[in-house]
């Protein structure tokens, strides 16, 4: 019925989903809880350790009590609450997989909660396999405090203006005139979906932010990305500057910071987290991902050392704020690049960081020598002439470079990939080309840079040897 109404009827609709929403984000307690974590992100290293080991020590003891899936799970291990009081200790409890959860949704939950108070989420996943979990009223606001922390260290408070750059359908593809956004006045929000960043439409849209003037802008940044290039391209350019873009939900790649930066002159920050609201980290102005310890913890798994104290991993996180769903070392399927702990960040924060998130464990490339390669964003970082490019593995031996090409894209600029690829990432490896006028996005809105379509049994080991001994690849970021 929503696509069936008129423009002014889908914004009171939003504006209503906006209110509920904002009841819920910013409901009872999360003005005191963001009032402590603007203060908690000044603690020096051994006081967040000491409240990191705290919070185990009482998650896991509340768990072996009151949830089901844990009590059992520490009694084939022969495992009491006193044997895990600390981060170190959480190796002796098993990784909890995205199946175990599908396949044990009552048992994670707490007897100790009435399962009709909370809410039940889910995830659309990259490979459209949904997972289903529950999360309390006080967790959203908790996880939305820490969000709205982020935001500050950037200058911005809620009630500013801004645009929210969507995958979700505000306003109906099919919709052939103005206006292409949406209001959500209670958050004094306006919401564009990619559908309409089309070279007809995007002169309205950009009429559109320039006669408002907002303060910032929030989405995928793909998405913004995308914004960015339709315009240039047609030699539009925004009069009226967002300060802030903050990005999430999807990796940002050089490319695109890059890009959305020389076109908004905005300063950009990201932060990284996931629907099941088991950890989170936050960018601050040195681009460093801290881990934002209050709300849980992340941990590296299948350590990879990089020289330099940079250690690439799996990331595993244990969740503070939810514990009538807990869930304790799951899995959550990205691999994260952790700084060297003995160089303090210059910002003055002490807690965890990453440099990077490379990316889902299921989004790489194996080469013919067995590396697993997850980026490729500084392949093209010299092809002006590339708009937008995606790696897709379909047989062990060949990827195929998918690109949408600006008008002066030729065999030079192929013949420069090639060479790239064979540079950095395998010159055993082949290459194929195609040709395409748009990247199609995943069902819930997210764009892949790398996708692999091959059975994992098909990839050649990890372990083959390099064709002349050469060991690891240098990543050359």
């Amino acid at each position: 019925m929503y696509s069936l109404l008129p423009p002014l009827g889908q914004n009171l609709v939003c504006s209503f989903y906006g209110w509920k929403e904002g009841r819920m984000r910013y409901g009872p307690g999360f003005e005191k809880t963001l009032t402590a974590l603007l203060q908690s992100e000044k603690w020096r290293k051994a006081d967040i350790d000491a409240y990191i080991d705290e919070r185990i020590a009482e998650l896991v003891a509340y768990a072996f009590e009151n949830v089901p899936y844990y009590r059992e799970t520490m009694r084939r291990r022969r495992l009491v609450p006193g044997d895990i009081r600390s981060r170190a200790d959480l190796q002796k409890l098993p990784i909890l997989t995205k199946e175990q959860v599908r396949h044990n949704l009552d048992k994670l939950c707490s007897e100790k909660t009435d399962k009709r108070r909370l809410l039940l989420r889910h995830t659309s996943g990259t490979t459209g396999k949904s997972l289903h979990f529950y999360v309390s009223r006080a967790a959203i606001a908790f996880q939305w405090a820490v969000w709205w922390r982020h935001r500050h260290r950037f200058g911005l408070h809620r009630g500013m203006s801004h645009v929210n750059w969507t995958g979700k359908m505000a306003v109906p593809p099919k919709q052939c005139g103005p206006p292409y956004w949406r209001w959500n006045w209670p958050m004094n929000q306006a919401v564009v979906n990619m559908h309409h960043l089309t070279p007809a439409k995007i002169p309205y849209i950009m009429r559109f932010l320039n006669e408002h003037g907002f303060e910032f802008y929030s989405g995928y940044p793909s998405i913004v990305h995308a914004l960015c290039l339709a315009s240039q391209e047609q030699g539009l350019a925004l009069s009226s500057r967002p300060r802030v873009v903050v990005t999430g939900a999807e990796n940002i790649y050089d490319f695109q910071r890059r890009d959305i930066i020389e076109f908004t002159g905005a300063t950009i920050t990201d932060q990284y987290g996931f629907s099941e609201g088991g950890g989170n980290a936050s960018q601050c102005k040195e681009n460093a991902y801290h881990e934002d310890f209050e709300f849980g913890i992340l941990e590296r798994v299948d350590a990879e050392n990089l020289g330099n104290g940079m250690v690439r991993g799996r990331i595993v996180s244990t969740g503070f704020a939810n514990p009538e769903f807990p869930l304790i070392r799951y899995d959550v399927g990205d691999i994260g690049v952790w700084a060297n702990a003995d160089d303090p960040c210059p910002c003055g924060r002490e807690s965890r960081t990453l440099t990077a998130i490379e990316g889902r464990t299921d989004d790489y490339v194996v080469t013919p020598e067995g590396r697993r390669i997850m980026r490729f964003d500084y392949i093209f970082k010299d092809t002006v002439n590339v708009r937008e490019c995606q790696i897709v593995q379909r047989r062990p031996d060949t990827i195929v470079v998918r690109i949408v090409k600006r008008p002066a894209f030729n065999g030079k600029d192929e013949a420069f990939i090639t060479s790239e690829i064979g540079r950095w990432i395998s010159p055993r490896l082949g290459v194929e080309y195609e040709y395409v006028s748009e990247i199609e996005r995943e069902r819930n809105g997210k764009f892949r840079a790398v996708k692999s379509e091959i059975h994992p049994s098909l990839a050649v080991s990890p372990g083959a040897a390099p064709p002349c001994g050469s060991g690891r690849l240098t990543d050359p970021r």
